[in-house]
Parts: C-alpha cells; structure tokens; sequence
C-alpha cells in the first residue's frame, strides 16, 4: 500500500450494478466555504518532464500564498481564516505528492521519472517548513474549538498532533536541523527505492534446468539461439520458478539473485535512512525511531508492538515447526543429503505438501483464473456488493496498457481510477495502490491508480493467473475501493486513507476473503471450456490453503521483527547483515544461507520502516471484521453496505479503533485471530 506521506480490457460499458441503497451522507461542516485553489475536473497525469514542473511550481506558489494570508491574521485565528486556508494547503500538497510519487514510479519515460521525484523533493521540503512553523502552530492553536463541529474539532487535534511530531515546539536551531534531515530523509528514501526499482536481474537456464514448469509459461519464455532461456527477476517469472520448478539449484539461483537486489547499493542508502531516522526521533523527545513512529498509531508505543510480535510469534511457533517436520521430509525424500530447508524451498514444497495431503495441484487451478476474467470478475465482485458500477473511461493514460476507469453511484459519477496492472522497464516493480487525490466534497473527486506486476494477456496466451496472484488482486482492490469511497469528506487529512498506519491493511486483507469464497468465484472462475471452477476444487484450495500457514507467518513475522528491530538499534556503525540474520535465526523458518542481502530490496523498510509490524495487525483486527461477513454471507448487501458506512467512507475522519466499534458494536479483539493461527 502508497500513499503520500502528509496525510501519505473492458469494453466501455458497464461492468456491474446492485440495487444497493445509497450510504448515508458524511457530515457537513458547519459553514459552507469558497475554495480559493481551483476545482479539478480530471486526474492530472504527467506526458512530459515540464508538466511535472508546472504542477509542482502551480501548487506550491498557491500553498505560499495561503501561508503568508494566515500569518497576516489580526485578531482571532477561526475556522475560516485559518483552518480553511490550512486545509487547502493539504490538498495543494496532495496535488503535488500523489501524482508525483505515481509517476515516479510507473512513468516509462526516465526523464519524467525524475523529475516527479525532483517535485517530491521540492515539495517535501516546504512540508517540512510548514509543519516546523511556529506561526502556524500557533495560530491553529488560537482557534476556539467550542465552535466547531466534531469533525473540524478532530482535524484540529491531527493537525496540531503532526505539528509536534515534527518538532514544531523546539528552538530555532533544532528546527532547522530537523528540516535538513527531513530533506535528506526523502533523498535517502527515493534512492533505496529507485535501487530495487533499477537493479533487474536475469539469469539463464536450459529448458531441462526449468522442468515443472507450466506449458503457457514454457511458451511465453523461447529459449535464444543458444538454447537458453533468460527469467528475470520481476514477480512473473520468479514466482512460477520458485513454486513449479523441479530442480533445487534453478529455484536456489534465481533466489540468490532475487535477495541480492540492490546490493551493495542499499547497504549505504539504508544506514544513511537510519541515521537520519533516529536523529529526528531523539531530537523530537523519543528514544527511537520505533517509538517515535509508533505515536500517532494505534499501538501508541514500542512496548505494544514488542509485546504482539512475541505473542503471535508463540502462538504461530507449534505449527511452524510441525509443519517444518513435513516439508524436510518431503524433501528428503528427493535429497537424503539435504541439511536445511531454505527460502527457495518454501513455495515448491508446499505446493508438494498441498498435493500430497488434498491431491491439490495449483496448476490445474490456474486454467480458471484467465488475468481478463478476473479482472472484469473482482469489479463485478465490487459492483454487486456496494452498489456502484465501474465504466472504463478514454481518458489519456501514461503507457498505452493502463486503462482509466469511472465509478458512478446511479448515475453520479463519485471517483476515478486506472490500472496500470503489467510488468515493464523502469516501472515499481511490487503491488500497490497509489493515492492520487482524496475526495474534496465540492471540489475535486477521489483518484487512485492500481499498480500491479500480472502477466500480461496477448492474443495467443490468456495470462492464466496464480491464485495467489487472485487474491493479490483482491488486496490491493480494497485499498483502492478504501481510498475512493472515503472520498466525500471536507478536510483532506480525512479523506482517503488517512486512518492509523496500523489500521491501513486491514480493508485490503478482509477483502482477501472474497478470493476464496465459492459464490464469489463461479461469478467469473471460468475456463476456456466454458466450465466453471467445481465447487469441491474450491475447497479443496481452500484446505490447501491450509498448508504451510504457520510456516508463512512465521516469515512475516520475521520481516515484522527484522523492521522493528532495525529502527530501535543504534545505527551507529550497525552491521545491516548482523542484525538481519540474528533477527531471521531467531524467527525465521528457514535456514539462512551465504549471499542472502534481503534488506537490501526490502522496500518496506522505506515506506513502512519500523511498521511492518502492520500487517500482522491489521490482519488480526482483518479476522474480527470478517466475522459478521462470514455469518451473513461474503455477497449480502446489507453486511457491505453498513461495513462501507462506518470503515471505508470515514477514511480518517475518527480513530479506527471507533470506526471498528461502530461495524462490529464492540470492540476488537485478538480471539478470531489466535482462532485462525490455530486451525
């Protein structure tokens, strides 16, 4: 999951339609207000180096002005001479951060990349001077809140929050300091991804040396006049070598290769990161980076995030290691010789296990999962569910394999997005989706771009997807759909997805559930018979699905270890590998080996940095929202609609605690959880 860090082919018809009724309508603010900064009636996209220019100097010329108008305030500070000016700067920044963190990484045009990445730079910078401004400190904090409705009272409470997370209240000297480190902290962060980004490797096999895999991708990769055939490090050959292919020494080498991305590069890039990180914390009071992270969070300090990382840690730890029995057997079996299981042991064997224990081979799954179908299926999915309908739109897109689309509510049009959904040169090479522009009511509608790295379907391959690719597709779905429906809001540190970091995944993880829900995929699991997946292979996957669970989350929470561990050790003269393969010899299921650089292309580390711990909370709290949906059933309307009402609509809009209180009429916690680790 992108998103900017101050808040942070189809037919053009319709593609789905449900008789939804209409989700009530987000509070008003209690006076209208006039924009000064101009409506914007379509997404802006970059064609050229320049337009990423004017968008930077048009919008930053707009945010200088409004500074300058609220210090010039004699008399009382209010809502609409300070709040109101403040919140356009936000959506001025937001013009320029989202689009250009989109473009820097998507654009095929080199020059265009950079400069997005200049703008980043450029408007970061001035972020930074706004929110280590005494001034405007102050004067939010003249404001009378008595005034104001709970929603601007709450804006105000963010805001000034951020303000001394920034460092706001510290003497002159400290700030400017702080401003110099978090200029070079967005530097440091755009290099360490541009590292991954740019390091793309290949490695050549003879077709015996790829045995076990699919006949379509056999097809797709000829070997050259040598008989050799080149597989890259990009998602759509690693994945399918690492989990098909029969020899140990392919997946091994193309592993070694994957886990060394970006290095030696990062090693440097990464200390500079961390050196700057912990000289921001300590300055601004805390102890770390982890606990400086951890404030404004819903986990509120490092004690928290230590404690839940051990305790999922010795809930997962029994079935990791039972599990880790089975998987040494079976490779055992193909090697008595075999003194570990490693990394690029872990798709092929599981698979191996899956087959043994259910005969469920992913392969004959894959016949159902055409990349098209799935697509045209999860909008439909979406459609039915929350009662909108997505029309692909003809609007100039950046590389002819994006496409644009509109979402209507009835007939009113309420946000826009695109899908940029294949591998190239140059392009993120992950999955994500990329926040354009959070939805201003009256003003401009929500925008967010998909960004995905699936085969791409030509007129003689359909692109037969994984299904773990499926549901990879459903995850980063629902972040899309979080950051287009909390689109109705007034103030922009409220729209989209605002909410706690450690809250951020767990739309996108509840909406995971939808892939492996049978009345969800005979919607559009259809092969290229006509048939539609079976109904027992359905759960037949599903307990397949099963297999290996421990074994995967044991390896998450490695990664979450290794994240949080990097960011409360002192960086000073820190050994990146040391502490890498101390944290995975504690928590890592597999056994390390020689030349594993995994932190290097680790791209979390930048966007997450201490955070992945993320993910395994949202999970957690993922697997309590799930539950009226998995009583209700994962299609009823009324489940979706209340579920949209109180978690997606509200963005940011009130503690995510609350709004999880509001779907479930209770508050969260860990049973369901613990329940789903221990199946």
């Amino acid at each position: 999951m992108k998103y900017w860090p101050f808040v942070i082919a189809m037919s053009a018809s319709i593609a789905g339609f449900s008789g939804c009724s209409k989700p009530a309508p987000v509070e008003v603010p209690q006076a209208a207000h006039v924009f000064s900064i101009e409506p914007l009636d379509l997404p802006v996209t970059f064609s050229t180096a320049a337009d990423a220019q004017a968008v930077c100097d048009k919008n930053l010329t707009h945010v200088d002005r409004l500074r300058k108008e609220i210090k010039a305030v004699d008399g009382k500070h209010t809502r609409e001479n300070t709040l109101e000016p403040l919140n356009e700067m936000d959506i001025a920044f937001e013009r320029i951060l989202g689009i250009s963190e989109l473009m820097a990484n998507t654009h095929p045009d080199e020059a265009v990349r950079t400069e997005a990445e200049k703008c980043t730079e450029r408007a970061s910078e001035v972020l930074t001077q706004i929110q280590m401004d005494p001034a405007l400190f102050a004067a939010v904090n003249d404001v009378d809140t008595n005034t104001l409705d709970a929603r601007a009272k709450f804006y105000v409470q963010k805001t000034l929050q951020d303000y001394k997370l920034a460092g706001v209240d510290k003497d002159e000297e400290t700030r400017a300091k702080l401003a110099d480190l978090n200029k070079q902290l967005v530097k440091s962060g755009q290099a360490f991804d541009k590292n991954i980004r740019d390091d793309r490797k290949t490695v050549q096999f003879t077709a015996e040396q790829l045995a076990g895999l699919p006949e379509d991708f056999m097809a797709a990769h000829q070997p050259d006049e040598n008989g050799m055939i080149t597989i890259s490090t990009d998602y759509t050959d690693y994945f399918p070598v690492m989990t098909y292919a029969k020899s140990e020494e392919t997946r091994k080498a193309i592993s070694k290769v994957f886990t060394a991305r970006a290095y030696p590069a990062n090693d440097q890039v990464f200390k500079d990161l961390l050196k700057e990180r912990s000289q921001i914390a300590k300055l601004t009071g805390f102890e770390n980076w982890a606990a400086y992270n951890a404030s404004d969070k819903m986990a509120k300090d490092t004690a928290t995030i230590s404690a839940f990382l051990k305790d999922i840690a010795a809930i997962t730890e029994p079935r990791y290691k039972a599990e880790l029995e089975e998987l040494m057997a079976l490779k055992k079996a193909d090697n008595p010789n075999a003194d570990g299981f490693y990394p690029w042991d872990r798709f092929y064997y599981i698979e191996a296990l899956k087959k043994q224990k259910y005969d469920f081979d992913a392969q004959a799954v894959r016949q159902y999962f055409p990349y098209e179908k799935v697509k045209r299926g999860i909008l439909n999915v979406a459609s039915t569910i929350y009662g909108v309908t997505f029309q692909q739109s003809d609007r100039p897109v950046w590389h002819d394999s994006v496409e644009a689309y509109d979402v209507y509510e009835g007939d009113k049009l309420i946000a826009r997005f695109y899908l940029d959904m294949h591998p190239r040169e140059g392009k993120y090479g992950h999955a994500a989706s990329f926040g354009m522009y959070s939805g201003i009511e009256g003003l401009q509608l929500p925008a967010a771009t998909l960004v995905c790295n699936f085969p791409q379907p030509t007129p003689s391959n359909p692109a037969l997807m994984e299904h773990n690719d499926v549901t990879t597709f459903f995850h980063e779905f629902g972040h899309l759909l979080h950051q287009l429906f909390a689109g109705r809001h007034h103030w922009a540190k409220q729209s989209g997805i605002s909410c706690e970091w450690d809250f951020v995944e767990a739309p996108s993880q509840l909406f995971e559930d939808w892939a492996w829900d049978y009345d969800v995929l005979k919607r559009f699991a259809v092969n290229d018979k006509g048939e539609v997946i079976p109904k027992e292979l359905v759960e037949k996957m599903k307990k397949a699905d099963e297999v290996g669970k421990g074994v995967l989350n044991m390896r998450q929470i490695s990664y979450a270890t290794l994240s949080y561990n990097y960011h409360i050790a002192d960086p000073e003269n820190i050994d990146l590998l040391k502490v890498q393969n101390d944290t995975f010899a504690k928590y890592s299921p597999f056994k390390q080996f020689e030349g594993d650089y995994t932190f290097a292309s680790f791209g979390h580390l930048n966007g997450y940095s201490s955070m992945y711990y993320t993910y395994m909370w949202s999970l957690a709290i993922a697997k309590d929202l799930g539950q009226p949906f998995h009583a209700n059933g994962l299609l009823n309307v009324e489940t979706a609609h209340k579920y949209r009402e109180t978690i997606l609509s509200v963005g940011g809009a009130q503690h995510a605690a609350d709004s999880v209180r509001n779907f479930l009429g209770r508050d969260y916690n860990l049973d369901a959880f613990k329940a789903w680790l221990s199946e």
